[in-house]
């Protein structure tokens, strides 16, 4: 009988350790899927995670997650990361979510998040440590928030603020007597018809020299480029609620792409072919009544040309090689203003077994002082932060900026103008890949299509929306 007891004592002395690790556990960690945080939930990073960064191609990109990890492990002491540094494609980082064997946190592009997120459930939603750690999402630039969110909940933590800009000639803009791009942009009138008027002055022949030039080089096939124009007239050509995305029904989208081809047709825009899907990406012919400028270079015989910030010192340093003045300038405002905007940032996997140390490591490049630690004090990307933006001129290297030298500084204030217009630079941001598959496949070739007299944009629009529409339905459906 005392044997009896003495088991009934044990099996009751182990359920109440076991009843008190739940509810140790239950104090100290919980689901970030499941829920919101526990009332006075306060996060302890600690332990052990690992980051996934596959983009170091350069020392300078090394030198960047070095010194963030460096910069996170002062401030959390308790935590120890381990940085799984590579150069490698965003495919072989794709095998690894699929395989569960990526890091903890990892690196990605915007055009990634929709997938990881909505798609295949592979990113674990930073909302609740946001708040948890004082992150002040109103000192970031709104399109960084919204690049990261799907769905309502941010994924991403976006490292960088990049929104396409158009480099100039300024020796043409002189020898054609107009207005400097850049104080138009800080008047407010440098919108799409002045641009437009601009570009036809600045296409002609030197009778003089011979010399050849033209307005300007589009690159109105890449996704970046193009979709300001699918929203510049006031259209909407996805609908995440209904599931469709609207390319000829909507007749706003169908006015911008139409606006995009009778651009090129008016002969004062050099189309440059981008691939963005597996076919070919068509030109611009030749013909009596349409010049392809093909022959035209970008940097001598060209007056505007878009790019982003990642490119101003190779673009900058071959037009001073060639002699050339040069600046920079907003995208010129469509009646409804956008601006192709990009990023990457870090994610942290749902698979974590550490989601406080992993959620802080992502988030941190949401602070200042994440973002001094991977920019570096001097150079690097344009911050996300709109204080450091604003008021420190760390990236607005390695030209004098228009502010300290107004005749021969750049206008950096170009690559931060208007970001109330900043709007998805890649169409894979807010739909299914496989109908981004679609879109991309017909709108890296919707103009030379209907500028060649091949197709007629409302036919190869037609097809487009038709086929999106279906293959999205069948995903939904299936």
């Amino acid at each position: 009988m005392k044997s009896v007891v003495t088991k009934v004592k044990s099996a009751a002395v182990i359920l109440m350790c076991i009843v008190m690790a739940v509810l140790v556990l239950s104090c100290s960690s919980f689901d970030p899927n499941g829920g919101a945080l526990p009332d006075g939930y306060i996060p302890e990073p600690s332990g052990k995670v690992k980051i996934n960064y596959y983009i170091a191609s350069t020392e300078q990109l090394t030198k960047a997650i070095n010194d963030y990890v460096r910069a996170f492990q002062a401030k959390y002491p308790e935590v120890q990361v381990q940085a799984m540094i590579s150069s490698r494609s965003k495919q072989d980082i794709a095998a690894d979510v699929a395989a569960r064997t990526v890091g903890d946190v990892f690196f990605l592009f915007e055009s990634d998040v929709y997938n990881y997120a909505e798609t295949q459930r592979a990113l674990m939603p930073l909302d609740y440590y946001v708040e948890a750690f004082g992150i002040d999402l109103q000192n970031v630039f709104g399109a960084m928030v919204d690049m990261g969110t799907v769905s309502g909940k941010l994924y991403m933590a976006t490292a960088n603020y990049n929104h396409i800009i158009y480099y100039y000639n300024k020796d043409l803009i002189r020898a054609a007597n107009l207005i400097d791009p850049a104080e138009r942009q800080e008047q407010g009138t440098w919108d799409w018809e002045t641009f437009k008027d601009y570009c036809q002055q600045l296409t002609f022949t030197d009778d003089a020299t011979g010399k050849k030039y033209v307005g300007s080089t589009l690159r109105l096939g890449y996704s970046a480029e193009y979709i300001p124009f699918l929203e510049g007239f006031g259209g909407k050509w996805y609908d995440t609620v209904e599931k469709k995305v609207s390319f000829v029904s909507d007749l706003n989208v169908l006015e911008g792409v139409r606006e995009m081809c009778d651009f090129v047709r008016s002969n004062c825009c050099k189309y440059a072919a981008v691939q963005q899907s597996t076919a070919s990406a068509k030109g611009i012919k030749n013909t009596a009544s349409q010049m392809s400028f093909s022959d035209y270079n970008d940097q001598n015989q060209v007056c505007f040309r878009a790019g982003e910030h990642d490119n101003i010192v190779s673009i900058g340093q071959a037009y001073e090689a060639a002699g050339i003045d040069w600046d920079v300038v907003a995208v010129p405002a469509l009646p409804v203003h956008k601006v192709g905007t990009g990023c990457s940032g870090f994610a942290v996997y749902n698979g974590t077994r550490n989601p406080d140390a992993a959620a802080a490591l992502a988030l941190m490049i949401l602070t200042e002082e994440g973002q001094l630690a991977y920019h570096g004090q001097e150079g690097g990307a344009v911050p996300n932060i709109k204080s450091l933006a604003f008021n420190n001129d760390y990236w607005r290297v390695p030209f004098t900026d228009r502010h300290e030298d107004p005749e021969n500084g750049k206008n950096y204030d170009a690559f931060i103008s208007f970001p109330e217009a900043d709007t998805y630079a890649f169409v894979e941001c807010v739909i299914p890949p496989e109908v981004a598959e679609i879109v991309r496949f017909y709108m890296q070739n919707v103009v030379p299509d209907d500028v060649n007299g091949e197709r007629s944009l409302e036919n190869t629009l037609t097809l487009l929306e038709t086929e999106a529409n279906e293959k999205w339905e069948s995903i939904y459906n299936g």
